[in-house]
């Protein structure tokens, strides 16, 4: 065997035989682990992969883990003077230092694959019906880059204790230069520097973890690291050649390795400079990796869009979004393309760096920090990244592109405590207002107790936002009459009814009439997840506002249940037939109920009256929309869909695209325990009694 094996051997056999490596490893795990539950969950309903919540979950532990396995394999030498015996030896330098290098990579890449596949076990166990959609496949980009940047942390490691005769000054100056010295510098800087982060960007160690996992391999990223891991194993074999010229004798060998050392810092820096100008990136889908896919509806969407439209990202490279919303709109491109339909081409403007183009925005009123939608010459729509640019966003904005509405307006009633689309606090719907903005749709109010407030022609749907006092009977008399389409030659019209606590007399009659019945219910029989919410996940595969959202949950704050009237069969053949579904239920209690009237008839010119009631409005207002992790939003969205006629197409349901691991608080609690805890202490007793048994045997 060569010498470099057979150091590799000893040092890995050394190394492992340690109480100290036992619980780093166990330490590692733990906190990686940890570290991923608590990202899991502020991920959740986010735009971010899994291999990518991984990624930076390692990342910032890797570096101790290497300094506390490295920590012994030059200090004992030195402490003990084994190191003059190994230096009077045939064997090179550079193979003791590559064979301690192998030796404390390996035991690294170890660990690193056990949080891996510890990761893949626990989220199948917890969250299987996510886990589906990941393999171990998608994450080796991220692994690969977790693999280099181990190298590099293990090689300094190696470096540092070949200085420090003391174990624990090697690991704490390793720890110091690879960890604490970076990002102490790079939060002061986010911090005292005009713009901060907006400036600085992501740490560059962590920016390279999400870039690899989300697909965007760099060349020159991976070649900087080796040129740095080469370096420091140079560094470290000139420091250990030190030792074989002592005296005054040999100041000028001593004085010509340390100006190596010097000239291989600049050659590096030089190297990786001309490699960051160079870098080559490769632009990829990782499939498996649990990152951006897309639902069937965007598809259709994306398929049956024609032509060309031109996404402008104006932003500042440095912003820390810039990576991930060029992540996005390259993963949404791809889809695009997949399918056949609509052109995207995705174009990038720095407003400091592009001042031509940048120009041109300005002088168009476009904000910094934007998308822009354009179709030819002309700017069709802007998103401001700051209120979402997620599937639904940018989908819908495509699809009003290609087809535009006809019926344009929702008419919100107003007068009766209803929530307001104005609002901004948790208690308005401001944000699904601009959702439904974004699709097209033109806001307006109307008061039915003043005669001269009209519901127009261009209504495509009338939303009653949880009344809490009662409607009069000239009210009700108005939506009855809106309802049998009374005065619009295109036949009924379209109401979404969203409860609060329960209904009004009045709406509760109206109801009724067209065969939905409310009841209150007892939250406490229901899944929670709050403790006084209720969590409804059985959705009709029957009706198009449910039929997309299988494996999905909406979360209702104080639901109402409905049930069919005794109306619901009157007229049970022909036109006049009112059809009740039962579209959102809890065990045997539906929580949200759909009436179509017309949809069965001869004449198909005749628009069908139908009206969809939710038994709860928190589910759509700003607090609760706050978190991405359910279906509220797009149930919501689907269902105004459905009403305004728009359900030719096939709903989009919940975005695809959002990471929903469908995990309950206790599931949570219970991933981060077992991952976090219960395995880490599992490994450390496994491989202390293991140790044990092999001192004994000695």
């Amino acid at each position: 065997m060569s010498p470099v094996g057979v150091t590799f051997r000893r040092t890995f056999g050394m190394i492992s035989g340690l109480y100290v490596t036992a619980l780093s490893v166990a330490g590692f795990l733990a906190a990686s682990a940890a570290l991923f539950a608590f990202n899991l969950d502020m991920g959740e309903g986010g735009l971010s992969s899994l291999a990518s919540l991984w990624a930076l979950s390692v990342a910032p532990v890797l570096p101790v883990l290497a300094a506390l396995a490295g920590m012994e394999v030059w200090s004992d030498e030195l402490k003990t003077g084994r190191i003059d015996i190994l230096l009077s030896s045939p064997v090179s330098e550079k193979d003791l230092v590559k064979g301690k290098f192998w030796g404390v990579w390996a035991l690294t890449m170890v660990a690193l694959s056990i949080s891996l596949v510890s990761a893949f076990v626990f989220l199948d166990f917890y969250a299987p019906s996510f886990f589906e959609v990941s393999s171990l496949w998608g994450f080796i980009p991220a692994f690969t880059l977790l693999a280099f940047q181990s190298a590099l942390w293990s090689a300094v490691a190696v470096a540092a204790s070949a200085v420090f005769r003391n174990a624990a000054g090697a690991a704490a100056t390793t720890i110091f230069i690879l960890v604490a010295f970076p990002r102490v510098i790079w939060l002061a800087l986010s911090h005292w520097t005009r713009g901060g982060r907006i400036v600085l960007g992501d740490f560059p160690l962590d920016a390279h973890a999400f870039d690899f996992a989300s697909g965007l391999l760099g060349v020159g990223t991976l070649f900087s690291y080796a040129i740095l891991t080469f370096f420091a194993l140079f560094a470290a074999e000139r420091v250990v050649a030190f030792r074989r010229f002592r005296g005054r004798r040999q100041r000028l060998q001593r004085f010509s390795m340390g100006l190596s050392i010097v000239l291989g810092f600049v050659l590096s820096f030089l190297a990786i400079s001309l490699a960051s100008r160079m870098d080559l990136s490769l632009d990829m889908s990782v499939a498996g990796s649990g990152e951006t896919r897309f639902s069937p509806g965007t598809r259709e969407i994306l398929s049956r869009a024609h032509g060309s439209i031109s996404i402008t990202v104006f932003l500042e490279r440095s912003d820390p979004q810039f990576r991930h919303v060029g992540h996005f709109l390259r993963s949404l491109k791809r889809e695009a393309d997949s399918t056949g339909g609509v052109v995207l081409e995705i174009k990038y403007v720095d407003p400091i760096l592009d001042t031509g183009e940048a120009l041109r925005l300005v002088r168009a009123g476009v904000e910094k920090a934007s998308l822009v939608f354009e179709r030819g010459e002309r700017i069709a729509h802007v998103l401001r990244i700051a209120d979402g640019y997620g599937e639904r966003e940018c989908v819908a904005l495509i699809e009003r592109m290609a087809s535009p509405l006809i019926r344009s307006s929702v008419y919100w009633t107003v007068g009766h405590g209803e929530a307001s689309f104005g609002n901004y606090a948790f208690d308005g719907l401001s944000d699904i207002a601009r959702n439904l903005a974004l699709d097209g749709y033109e806001h307006k109010t109307v008061n039915l107790a003043d005669s001269a407030s009209q519901i127009g022609s261009d209504c495509a749907l009338l939303i009653v936002a949880g009344a809490r006092t009662d409607f009069s009977a000239r009210e009700i008399e108005r939506l009855g009459a809106y309802l049998e389409g009374q005065g619009d030659s295109n036949g009924g019209g379209r109401l979404l009814v969203l409860a609060d606590r329960a209904l009004t007399r009045g709406m509760e009659n109206l109801l009724s009439r067209w065969g939905i019945l409310s009841e209150k219910i007892h939250a406490s029989q229901f899944p929670t997840v709050s403790g006084t919410d209720v969590v409804a996940s059985q959705f009709s595969e029957s009706h198009p506002v449910s039929r997309p959202f299988q494996g999905y949950q909406v979360v209702l704050e104080t639901p109402v249940a409905f049930k069919p009237s005794a109306m619901a069969t009157e007229g049970s053949t022909g036109a006049d037939r009112k059809k009740y579904s039962d579209i959102l239920s809890a065990g045997k209690t539906c929580f949200a109920a759909a009436v179509e009237r017309g949809g069965n008839g001869k004449d198909l010119a005749i628009r069908p009256t139908r009206i969809v009631a939710i038994g709860d409005v928190g589910f759509v207002l700003n607090g609760k929309l706050r978190s991405s992790a359910n279906a509220n939003r797009d149930f919501f969205l689907n269902a105004v869909k459905y009403l305004s006629g728009r359900d030719s197409l096939p709903a989009s349901g919940s975005e695809a695209s959002r990471l929903v691991t469908g995990m309950t608080r206790s599931d949570r609690a219970s991933f981060a325990m077992a991952s976090a805890l219960w395995l880490p202490i599992g490994l450390f007793a496994l491989q202390a009694l293991l140790i044990a048994r092999r001192r004994r045997g000695k």
